[in-house]
């Protein structure tokens, strides 16, 4: 390793010794570069420390300013000329110990010719020179390095060299990432971000992406059967409350049980029983209890559970009808947030009461919500003493009554499922799909093994009903009906597929990680121009979002975008701002 001494003129060149001192010790450690303003103690004597470290130095780089050979003393003399000058001391000791003297040229200035020097200098004048322009700094220290070396480094050596470099200014500046990471939790945890929509809407689109690298879902064992314009068309009536769609429903039910299906869910409500609707109530009832002595379920959605009391037609309950939550939660660009199941219970015990299961719960999973577990992200089901188990994304306070989902209430928690939706068009096309009145059509044929097994789902899909939801999907939108989101969530409970965010721990040492990423990237491409710099940033993020990506398809992880990308752009954007002071300015300037 070369130890180097820093021969400037502090009149001349301060500020160029100082920063080529800064840079030097990234390359070859602090204890092998001596410069005078930093290495020199109060009470020292001058001459002895300057004989002592040019005696234990194998380079001295004498930084030659405009004025270098110029500078005059109080009488007028040349100071070079001066056999006391500590620079013309420092030159002429090393040339005549037979060291390598290299001029470094800075602020423009050129060698000096043999007329202007000394004759202990005469020899100097010859030196091959290098010159470093502040335009290109980091280039012409590269040569410089290479000239100390005695050797051109090569490529490889040079960028190894780098990063060596990289590495000190890392340690001088390790609690970036570290500093950055905490504060970006504690902002994560704070929701700082989704105050302003951004958190969610960045993390919708994120979801939005990661699936069109996904190929086709996994085929469902649900079928939904519509109540469309051709259902109305061949009833010969408006779909709404009259009697007659009450007895539709139930031999709907016979027709279905007959048809071997697993279980019947209604995406619809039916609360109480007015005038003329009795004898069609008792028709609906009579359907359900028939599917029930064959084993077969049948779910009718609820709008409101006051006092945790299902409000439905009572002769419904008393058939064995389940009651589940309409509520589909709410929604912003991609995602949809479905609440599963909420308890009264505070958060702090790892299993909660379970109370008011969505109607896709009790449809994908026989029996009732028993508990929440917060620690696995679960919901125990149980039936017949067996238990089975929906995963849910995340738990999130319910800490107002909620207008659109009364049946959430308030007080207590909400496990919800951030929901992956189908590709547009799935639940449209057949045999996913079937028309409400063709079924119901006594002369019409059904495949045996269209029904058989699967989930029937009932539901509207009329464009004037109002339950239909806006979907961005990229820069286009889509509308999808209240129905198909409820069948996309029961295909995602059945499949066991809830995307769910990294845990506090794992988003914490995720951040330190980008933001150590950012920091490095910043070291790394200092130096390059920016179309380089704009490159390596692009595939940088090109890189983090195939690894988002990858653990969505794979794992169902969502990453938390926003907050990545800002720890990682901090520790860049920090970083490169200390540099430009650390590196770009004199470690050190001293008066002249």
């Amino acid at each position: 390793m070369s130890t180097v001494f820093i021969s400037y003129r502090r009149s001349d060149a301060s500020a160029n010794a100082g920063r080529l001192c800064d840079w030097l010790k990234r390359q070859f450690g602090a204890a092998n570069v001596f410069l005078d303003t930093e290495n020199i103690a109060p009470g020292e004597t001058f001459p002895r420390v300057l004989e002592q470290r040019l005696a234990a130095s194998d380079v001295l780089l004498a930084v030659i300013g405009p004025k270098w050979a110029s500078i005059s003393d109080a009488a007028g003399n040349r100071r070079i000329a001066d056999p006391k000058d500590f620079v013309a001391l420092e030159v002429a000791t090393a040339l005549q110990r037979g060291m390598r003297v290299i001029p470094v040229l800075v602020g423009g200035a050129s060698m000096p010719s043999a007329e202007e020097l000394p004759p202990a200098l005469q020899g100097f004048a010859t030196r091959n020179a290098i010159a470093i322009d502040d335009s290109r700094f980091h280039q012409d220290f590269d040569n410089l390095v290479d000239a100390i070396m005695g050797r051109s480094r090569g490529f490889a050596r040079r960028e190894l060299d780098r990063l060596q470099r990289g590495v000190r200014v890392l340690k001088s500046s390790s609690l970036i990432a570290p500093v950055i990471a905490i504060l970006l939790l504690f902002t994560a945890w704070m929701q700082v971000f989704d105050f302003f929509l951004l958190d969610t809407r960045v993390a919708s689109y994120s979801m939005w992406l990661a699936e069109q690298f996904g190929g086709s879902p996994a085929e469902p064992s649900l079928v939904l059967i519509a109540i469309d314009e051709d259902s109305e068309r061949r009833l010969g009536r408006k779909y709404g409350r009259a009697p007659e769609w009450r007895a539709d429903h139930a031999r709907m039910i016979d027709r279905l049980a007959a048809a071997g299906v697993a279980a019947i869910a209604f995406d619809l409500y039916i609360e109480a029983e007015n005038a003329g609707e009795g004898a069609a109530d008792a028709a609906l009832a009579d359907a359900i209890r028939r599917a029930r002595q064959k084993g077969i379920r049948v779910i009718i959605g609820i709008r409101a559970a006051p006092e945790h009391a299902p409000r439905m037609l009572p002769a419904l309950i008393d058939a064995g009808a389940t009651p589940g939550s309409l509520c589909i939660g709410s929604r912003l660009g991609y995602a949809f947030n479905v609440p599963l199941a909420i308890s009264p219970d505070p958060r702090g015990v790892r299993d909660l009461k379970a109370d008011n299961p969505a109607l896709a719960l009790v449809a994908a999973f026989p029996g009732r919500a028993e508990t929440i577990d917060q620690e696995r992200r679960e919901i125990r089901m149980r039936a017949d003493g067996d238990s089975r188990f929906a995963a849910y994304s995340v738990l999130e306070n319910a800490e107002s009554p909620s207008t659109d989902c009364p049946t959430l209430g308030a007080g207590g928690v909400i496990a919800s499922l951030l929901l992956r939706l189908s590709p547009r068009g799935f639940w449209r096309e057949p045999p996913r799909r079937m028309s409400y009145a063709q079924l119901l059509d006594p002369t019409s044929t059904l495949n045996p093994d269209a029904l058989r097994g699967k989930i029937a789902l009932i539901g509207v899909t009329l464009r004037e009903a109002g339950d239909s939801h806006r979907v961005m999907r990229g820069w286009n939108s889509d509308q999808i009906f209240g129905v198909e989101l409820q069948a996309d969530t029961i295909a995602n409970l059945e499949r066991g597929v809830a995307v769910r965010p990294l845990g506090p721990t794992a988003q914490l040492l995720f951040m330190f990680a980008l933001a150590a990423a950012g920091a490095a990237a910043s070291f790394l491409l200092f130096d390059r121009a920016a179309r380089y710099r704009g490159l390596a940033l692009g595939l940088a993020l090109i890189a983090y979002v195939g690894v988002g990506v990858a653990l969505y398809l794979a794992f169902a992880i969502l990453l938390n975008v926003l907050y990545d990308v800002v720890a990682f752009a901090a520790a860049y954007t920090l970083l490169r701002h200390l540099q430009k002071k650390a590196l770009a300015e004199p470690l050190g300037e001293v008066s002249p």
